[in-house]
């Protein structure tokens, strides 16, 4: 659910939250975890209602490797989306750029840098490719999660308990900061007061070495741009090769293949 420089104090004020909620008598507990669960719900159901969107996130991700050191990887990514069948996601890379188009049952994978593009079938919705290309291809794209159409039904995966923190103060303004636990992970979102949209995410993995973060700042928020099915259609530019991809059970059916 996917989803920067503010991480300590965030942190201290949930503690200090969690810390008074649980001395309070429990009817202040479930008060708290109401408002936490009724503006992220409230979130999911503007996304629910909307046709078109875009946004930028960007992303520090911490990887906790064989030494055990931890080391931030820093990138961002763009995503389009159009109903539940049309997506595109543009990824800036150091050396350039790649695109990831979803088209009426089609995938392709641009890189625009070096003018060559793969292909393939895929029968499924934008949220069962964004599975594939966490599954398949390793690529996370933390935090997207938060703007798949179905999040109304995997909230009770994603949540064990929840805390309202209280309203803080963000770069673009005021937002509400709500705090949420489960098993494997706990994640705190930080909900614009004004628009109801997400500003800012961090997750923690409880289930990995070294409790790595990742945090992800959102921008650039659009609801219903004026987007269009053939800004989805890859046309392959003059000079453009063409290369194949192993086949995939994923892209054949529109499911994992494990």
């Amino acid at each position: 659910m996917q989803l920067g420089a503010l991480r300590v104090l965030p942190l201290l004020f949930m503690l200090g939250a969690i810390g008074w909620t649980e001395l309070s008598p429990f009817s202040a507990v479930a008060q708290t975890e109401d408002k936490a669960q009724k503006i992220l719900n409230e979130t999911a159901e503007k996304f629910s209602d909307v046709k078109a969107m875009s946004f930028t996130v960007y992303a520090s991700e911490e990887r906790i490797f064989k030494d055990r050191v931890p080391l931030n990887f820093v990138f961002e990514y763009t995503v389009n989306i159009l109903g539940q069948g049309d997506l595109k996601i543009n990824l800036p890379r150091p050396d350039g750029m790649s695109e990831i188009y979803l088209d009426d049952g089609i995938i392709t994978y641009f890189d625009k840098t070096r003018n060559i593009y793969t292909q393939g079938d895929f029968r499924g919705t934008a949220s069962e490719f964004i599975q594939v290309l966490r599954n398949d291809f390793q690529l996370t794209l933390p935090g997207i999660d938060l703007v798949n159409p179905g999040l109304n039904q995997m909230l009770d995966e994603l949540t064990t308990r929840s805390v309202y923190v209280g309203r803080e103060i963000l770069p673009n303004g005021v937002a509400h900061h709500l705090a949420f636990f489960n098993d494997k992970v706990d994640w705190q979102l930080w909900v614009h007061e004004d628009s109801g949209l997400p500003g800012y995410l961090i997750i923690t993995y409880k289930d990995l070495v070294g409790l790595p973060q990742t945090h992800l700042s959102y921008r650039g928020w659009k609801l219903e741009p004026e987007l269009r099915p053939e800004d989805f259609r890859f046309t392959p530019p003059e000079g453009a090769e063409h290369f194949g991809l192993p086949a995939l059970s994923a892209l054949e059916t529109g499911g994992s293949s494990r």
